[in-house]
């Protein structure tokens, strides 16, 4: 059996509002369809829809669980926190918050474990970040942008672009193709590199 990855390394064009000093931080990430693909012959362009639509679904998911992911409350301090009289706290990670972010991310099928250790160590890198440079004003350096589109607009004006937009497909061997498109609400060009993998 097969089950076809996702890596995504991301070639970002940010908008002057999403440029941070993250930007060296990026690593190639993984996503994972769980769901088992037989192996058939199929024609390039069946073989091409199906790499697309792949890459669609999981942009569809993530879009449609986000407000659910927004829910975890994995940076806190800030302006955001503050009750009553008392001053903002500086920055920090809660780890606890963190585990359910990456559990419900998890029960998604569309990522691997590598891709989920990958998150963790961003925010354990976040967290160290926010002791060295203690900030509770500005937003949250690495933190302020969405993880998955590299950007800070609404994520629901994003959905329609996904199937209107051209998706260049390129066949490097019988395992790994890469997926290349924009999204003309976020400025950014992506692509993704899938590799069909033994079970």
């Amino acid at each position: 059996m097969k089950r076809i990855i996702i890596y995504i390394p991301i070639l970002i064009l940010f908008t002057q509002s999403c440029q941070n000093k993250d930007n060296g931080q990026l690593k190639n990430n993984s996503i994972v369809k769980s769901d088992s693909v037989k192996k058939v012959e199929v024609s390039s362009d069946a073989n091409t829809k199906e790499q697309i639509e792949l890459v669609e679904n999981f942009m569809k998911w993530y879009i449609n669980n986000s407000n659910l992911l927004d829910k975890f409350d994995t940076i806190g301090g800030g302006a955001m926190d503050v009750q009553g009289n008392d001053e903002a706290k500086n920055y920090y990670v809660d780890f606890s918050e963190v585990e359910k972010y990456i559990t419900e991310l998890k029960k998604s099928d569309f990522l691997t474990a590598g891709f989920l250790n990958d998150e963790k160590q961003r925010f354990v890198e976040g967290d160290k970040y926010f002791k060295e440079n203690p900030e509770n004003d500005a937003p949250p350096i690495g933190f302020d942008y969405d993880r998955f589109f590299f950007t800070q607009e609404s994520l629901e004006d994003v959905l329609p672009d996904i199937e209107k937009s051209n998706y260049v497909v390129t066949q490097k061997n019988d395992f790994i193709s890469e997926v290349r498109f924009s999204l003309p609400m976020t400025g950014v060009k992506y692509k993704y590199t899938l590799k069909k993998n033994r079970r």
